[in-house]
């Protein structure tokens, strides 16, 4: 049985959804390799872009792997690990992914 999923992952293209993903694990990669929980097939993705980490509960980070074209966290470019918020936006080329934590009921 797998996990309850804990976040979502709303992605836009351009500003227009066109996918959401559930995080029900402890970590979330992006890139352009097939194998990455998020796939996103475009040349400035690198092929193992960034990853989001849930490392207490109710707490989650965004890394980016070295990434050639970077991570970007609310128009700001990030160097390091940074602690994701509610409706945070991470800008990957012409992507954005919105991270929304789930809150049981």
């Amino acid at each position: 049985m797998d996990a309850p999923a804990h976040a979502r992952i709303i992605l836009l293209e351009h500003g227009v959804k066109i996918d959401e993903f559930f995080m029900s694990g402890e970590l979330l990669t992006i890139g352009r390799e097939t194998g990455n929980d998020i796939r996103l097939n475009y040349t400035a993705i690198s092929r193992f872009h960034a990853q989001i980490i849930l490392d207490k509960p109710d707490r989650y980070r965004i890394k980016d792997l070295d990434s050639r074209n970077g991570t970007v966290v609310n128009n700001e470019r990030i160097n390091q690990e940074l602690r994701l918020k509610n409706n945070d936006r991470i800008q990957l080329g012409r992507y954005t992914l919105i991270f929304m934590r789930l809150v049981d009921s």
